[in-house]
């Protein structure tokens, strides 16, 4: 009776306490992977690193620039900017800002900052010269180089004009009145004084920098023409070509009328 009693209760006992083990059935559910029971698993969409479209989608080029040492490359779209950099090593596009203009200014997105100043320049490896500067920030790194399109080469480079007209009075037919570019210096002679310095032709615009000329008293029509003229000169001209024997000088200060020479 006593052994019967005892039994009973270490039975009850062992009911009352959680077990340590677990049965075959159970130790296959614990290790078997929650993905196994498909009302466990659960949809994850995992966000592409851009998106951007393609660049055959991403419409018009609107911009280009280049630069070496490194080697480097922009090419802005309507819907996006494409960096390469280190010879095409480095690559990054992002979207273009809405604000961008092919003009002077600042455009920033995402890893990519451009930033477009007035030219010319010079891209150090070729004859070509570029109406813009372009400085580009990729990922931190800042490169140098041009962009905007290029400058027609110098076309005013080895020709020789006569002079016609000043602020549309003709010079006389005696006198020197002439106007000559060498590869980089213009010279000119308004009928008594000579004058000349290093020019640099811009698309249609033309810088004469540090104009000097000799300081002879001249009589007149020749002392007028040539006041004038250095005036013009020394201003901000615009080319005017008219046909391939004309030239028109012209600035805020008056016109040069140019025939050119044989």
């Amino acid at each position: 009776m006593k052994r019967t009693i005892l039994a009973a209760l270490l039975l009850t006992a062992a009911c009352g306490q959680p077990s340590d083990r677990l049965s075959d059935e159970e130790a296959t559910a614990e290790q078997s992977p929650a993905a196994l029971d498909d009302s466990n698993i659960e949809s994850e969409t995992i966000s592409a690193p851009s998106d951007l479209p393609d660049q055959a989608d991403s419409g018009a080029i609107l911009y280009k620039a280049v630069g070496t040492e490194p080697g480097w490359s922009l090419t802005v779209r309507a819907a996006r900017m494409d960096y390469a950099g280190d010879y095409g090593e480095v690559n990054i596009a992002e979207p273009t800002p809405p604000d961008f203009r092919a003009g002077h200014g600042t455009y920033r997105s995402g890893k990519l900052q451009v930033t477009i100043s007035p030219g010319p320049c010079s891209d150090g490896m070729s004859d070509l010269t570029y109406r813009q500067t372009v400085r580009v920030t990729a990922d931190g790194r800042t490169v140098s180089g041009c962009g905007g399109g290029t400058i027609a080469a110098n076309t005013l480079a080895g020709t020789n004009w006569s002079v016609v007209a000043v602020n549309g009075r003709p010079v006389p037919a005696a006198g020197e009145y002439y106007v000559q570019f060498s590869d980089k210096v213009l010279s000119a002679k308004f009928g008594c004084n000579a004058m000349g310095g290093q020019y640099r032709v811009n698309g249609d615009h033309l810088a004469v920098g540090n104009l000097e000329q000799t300081l002879m008293g001249c009589p007149e029509p020749s002392a007028s023409f040539e006041r004038e003229a250095s005036g013009l000169l020394r201003s901000n001209v615009r080319v005017e070509k008219i046909g391939g024997e004309r030239l028109r000088l012209v600035s805020e200060a008056g016109t040069i009328e140019l025939k050119r020479a044989i």
